[in-house]
């Protein structure tokens, strides 16, 4: 694809395809990390609390079975619980016996404050709630009332335990659970990024190829691609076959064509010329000027359609300033009698056209024989380059183009001199070629560093 100077490439708005394959798999792996983290979260917790349950009830039946009566209403330990932090003041490790309608009997932990006890309902098998206890500890309470076998007094024993401990549990579990799902998630995001790149990389290796194809230095892909990427390879190179195939067709009938103009106008054009020359015979005068106009159209149409048949294909490259010395060795032969001098600045290796020389060669031709055909001694051709252009300037010491003439030189046809030999299509030519090539051509006057003073033409080609 040629790029004008004014060209700019617009992002097509779609994502990077390495870039949505990263997104959805970091997407999907956090949504499957946090999902499972949560329900690993929810599974260890619940098992604590059944952990946590069983302990209670262990811790129940223990209080139960170390229980005697000593009288109707008094109820004692005849061996005391087997946690000391039950005789701890406020230690969050609690227990109670509470005789219905009779003083309670409780731990040591809880000092001076008693577990509230409600006897409108029964309970006959364990039963767990939540409740507040002292220093607003937050306590998982176990009961269950019991009769002791001679006595009518309902007892109802009771176990209580700070959930700190619990809520702790979690906390640390959670907190180790997401460092250890924060660096898996990273080691998957990190695995993803990779299998993406090296799963792309056979294309970047595809843009590559097509690189060197775009620039001449291949002919075809390679066939060394993964077997998912080797079809579409496989495929660009027939597509290059065909479009050569197509391009070589085209010229074989632009050559035809041509041949089969030439003939017919050549013999119009001389026997209008021959017949010219009677007198009064307007009839022939008008046949020769309308078949000069009709040769200078198919000449100007056939170079045209040649110059668009080069570009349809993959360009090569060729040097730039080889190319220039060729065109002038032949000037100095077509105009020896002027004696031109053409002097050549610029490194010889620096310098490629990218594209083929034949139309560099047309286009730095044209410019060249305008610069010998006005020039009175010399013609001078400097050739730079930048990052992204090259410039070549030929500047002649002729009598120079007038600045509102200098538009109307590139009109087809058009000549600022008839008695000066030529078609008037050669800066229309050099002009439509630098404009399919991405460049242009500049008529200036020359400016103070360079000593003719006649017309400086810059033809602005792009860089390989």
């Amino acid at each position: 694809m040629l790029l004008k100077k004014n060209d700019h490439i617009n992002p097509s708005g779609k994502r990077p395809l390495w870039l949505r394959l990263v997104t959805i798999s970091v997407v999907w792996t956090v949504l499957a990390l946090v999902l499972g983290g949560y329900l690993l979260s929810l599974v260890f917790r619940q098992t604590l609390e059944e952990n946590f349950d069983q302990r209670l009830n262990s811790l129940l039946e223990n209080l139960i079975g170390s229980s005697s009566d000593d009288s109707s209403t008094v109820v004692n330990l005849y061996r005391p619980m087997v946690d000391p932090r039950f005789e701890q003041p406020y230690s969050g490790w609690y227990w109670q016996i509470s005789p219905e309608g009779n003083p309670l009997f409780r731990s040591r932990s809880l000092w001076d404050v008693n577990l509230e006890v409600n006897f409108t309902t029964p309970i006959r098998t364990a039963r767990f709630s939540e409740i507040v206890g002292p220093e607003e500890q937050a306590l998982r309470l176990i009961e269950r009332d019991i009769t002791i076998p001679g006595n009518d007094v309902l007892y109802r024993f009771s176990v209580a335990i700070d959930t700190a401990e619990l809520d702790q549990q979690a906390a640390r579990f959670d907190n180790i659970l997401f460092v250890a799902l924060s660096a898996l998630g990273l080691g998957l995001v990190g695995a993803s990024l990779l299998q993406v790149f090296l799963g792309l990389r056979p294309l970047s290796h595809i843009k590559e190829s097509l690189g060197k194809v775009r620039n001449g230095e291949e002919e075809y892909l390679p066939t060394d691609f993964p077997s998912e990427i080797q079809p579409l390879a496989d495929e660009v190179n027939a597509l290059l076959d065909h479009n050569n195939e197509i391009v070589e067709r085209s010229r074989t009938q632009v050559g035809n064509l041509a041949h089969a103009l030439k003939t017919p106008l050549a013999v119009l054009r001389n026997e209008a010329k021959m017949n010219a020359n009677n007198d009064n015979n307007q009839l022939s005068i008008s046949v020769a000027k309308q078949t000069e106009n009709m040769h200078k159209h198919v000449e100007y149409y056939l170079k045209r359609a040649r110059m668009a048949a080069n570009l349809k294909t993959i360009s090569g490259h060729s040097q730039i300033i080889p190319s220039i010395h060729n065109i002038a060795r032949a000037l100095n032969k077509i105009h020896k009698d002027k004696n031109i001098t053409v002097n050549v600045n610029g490194d010889e290796g620096q310098f490629i056209f990218k594209g083929e020389v034949n139309d560099f060669e047309e286009m730095a031709g044209n410019l060249m024989e305008n610069a010998a055909k006005w020039a009175v001694s010399e013609i001078i051709i400097d050739v730079s380059r930048d990052d992204h252009w090259i410039t070549i300037e030929i500047c002649d010491d002729g009598p120079g183009i007038d600045i509102k003439a200098r538009d109307a030189v590139f009109d087809r046809g058009e000549r600022l001199d008839e008695n000066i030999p030529g078609s008037g299509l050669g800066l229309s030519i050099v002009r439509d070629l630098a404009d399919l090539y991405g460049g242009e051509i500049k008529l200036q006057d020359n400016d103070s560093s360079n000593p003719c003073d006649g017309l400086k033409a810059s033809l602005i080609l792009p860089v390989i």
